[in-house]
């Protein structure tokens, strides 16, 4: 994957395809290859852009509290290093979701439509932001952490098919284990979503915007989602059944198509 450097941080990313850009933000300690499944779909459709947000993969790594402001640069200066000029449509999942807020509320004029997935306008759960010795150690083992995060993103039915689908158990426990993110790591970027608060904001917010949610997500319960469908003016709100907060990988085909089909509306 190529690399731009700028303030003394190196960001990876992957740029495909060809058409108006379609930017995808991963959450809290993931990498880029949390889109490994919406990436293929949109590729002979879309200029497909995504990165190593800092804190993970292949970017850089400081060792010190990131901000909302940080990430929403380093997609700024990304676009900029690749000449993207014309508007772009911006998808985040969980805290990719946050940082998309952030973004469209600070370059209005940069995005023609958004993608709010798995993602709420505020944050509630401490847990997720506090170092707590227990779940600092639980970064030692990445295949614990692998079982742990297969526990917190995915329904039970859809857990025994991953033990049954070697290949797909493969696929998903090499994101986490290759490369990890680690505890400082992961703490770090947790700082940026601590005092994370956009409610009173949402109503600037004037592009398209789809919000996805599964019902069954534990980590961004869908009332989050309905709150951002309250406060974003011109949204759309699916609830899909069955699903937690992985639901870009346990239903991806229909994610795809509900995400390309309200893209395609906005397209020239």
């Amino acid at each position: 994957m190529p690399k731009f450097t700028y303030n003394d941080i190196e960001i990876n990313y992957r740029k495909e395809g060809s058409g108006e850009p379609l930017v995808l933000l991963s959450g809290l300690g993931s990498n880029m290859r949390r889109w490994d499944f919406q990436i293929p779909h949109f590729l002979d459709k879309m200029t497909v852009i995504t990165l190593d947000n800092r804190g993970t993969g292949e970017s850089s790594r400081p060792d010190y509290p990131f901000t909302m402001d940080m990430f929403v640069e380093d997609i700024k200066h990304l676009l900029d290093h690749l000449n993207i000029k014309e508007k772009i449509h911006l998808c985040g999942i969980s805290m990719g979701g946050m940082i998309a807020q952030h973004f469209t509320l600070k370059y209005p004029d940069v995005v023609k439509t958004l993608l709010l997935l798995a993602t709420t306008p505020k944050t509630e759960t401490a847990g997720l932001t506090q170092p707590t010795d227990s779940f600092r150690k639980s970064f030692d083992d990445p295949e614990a952490a692998f079982q742990t995060r297969l526990a917190v993103l995915y329904t039970s039915p859809f857990r025994r098919k991953i033990k049954k689908d070697e290949q797909l158990y493969d696929k998903l426990k090499s994101v986490v284990v290759e490369n990890p993110t680690t505890a400082n790591d992961y703490f770090n970027q947790a700082a940026a979503i601590a005092g994370h608060d956009t409610i009173d904001q949402l109503n600037k917010i004037k592009q398209p915007t789809l919000i996805l949610v599964g019902n069954k997500d534990r980590l961004a319960p869908h009332r989050n989602s309905e709150l951002l469908h309250e406060n974003i003016p011109n949204s759309k709100l699916e609830i899909i059944d069955g699903v937690g907060h992985g639901f870009i990988v346990e239903v991806a085909e229909k994610v795809n198509e509900i995400m390309w089909n309200f893209i395609k509306e906005h397209l020239e």
